[in-house]
């Protein structure tokens, strides 16, 4: 009989997320300007968050004015955290089986940085499992690691967990035969900048070293590709559910 280990994911998630009032702020405000922009007007809709860790972006759509949001997690460190601070999440180790335990369910579906910690065999199950947990009309809104970015091999192996990065051409493939029909892909950049001179250095640094990677995508894959490859850290992809089927 194989010994079986409990991973503590906390490990590797507090080297960027603190459980401080200043850092749950701060990824409010990064929620409010990149990520809440993707979600529906419409303040009543159903939204699920998987793998909400702490609970940053539950935080920032309650903040936003949701209502009705719920998380789920298999971290139990990360779920006490959440409810500590009283929101809905719940520790569920098996998230099939609770996405098809609530068929039709939910009007928003998300998954930051969770795709990648799926073996690629079970990634288009996981995301029908996702499809099938959502309204018609319902969108699954996601992020992964962009295997285009110039940092995609460190992102790759960075967490010990990660199986895998995605181009926009295989994160589109694996929604469509996960049964999505409407996709749209974006860059997704996790820096922000400031009115200070170190931010505007930073910036300056990141459009020059961009712009000699864009024209190293156009060199090798010519002006077609090369000029719409997506550069950024992440990718975020928005998936509507546009039937049953």
């Amino acid at each position: 009989m194989e010994e079986t280990i409990d991973i503590d994911y906390s490990r590797h998630y507090s080297n960027w997320h603190k459980d401080t009032q200043e850092h749950i702020e701060s990824t409010r405000k990064f929620y409010d300007s990149k990520i809440l922009p993707y979600f529906p007007p419409d303040k009543s809709v159903a939204i699920l968050d998987i793998g909400c860790g702490m609970g940053f972006l539950l935080n920032a759509l309650g903040h936003a004015g949701y209502k009705n949001i719920f998380g789920i997690d298999v971290d139990e460190s990360q779920v006490k955290s959440c409810q500590q601070k009283g929101l809905s999440v719940s520790l569920v180790k098996d998230t099939v089986a609770y996405l098809k335990e609530n068929r039709g369910r939910f009007d928003v579906i998300a998954a930051f940085d969770v795709l990648e910690h799926i073996p690629p065999e079970a990634q288009i199950l996981f995301i029908r499992a996702v499809h099938s947990a959502l309204k018609v009309g319902g969108v699954f809104i996601a992020s992964v690691p962009n295997a285009t970015s110039v940092l995609a091999s460190r992102n790759r192996y960075l967490d010990y967990t990660h199986y895998v990065t995605f181009t926009e051409v295989s994160l589109d493939f694996v929604l469509y035969n996960a049964g999505f029909r409407k996709i749209a892909i974006h860059p997704m950049e996790y820096v922000r900048f400031s009115f200070t001179i170190t931010s505007l250095i930073h910036f300056l640094l990141l459009k020059f070293f961009r712009t000699i990677r864009r024209l190293e995508m156009i060199a090798e894959l010519g002006t077609t590709w090369g000029k719409k490859v997506p550069l950024s850290f992440n990718l975020i992809s928005v998936a509507e559910k546009t039937s049953t089927e």
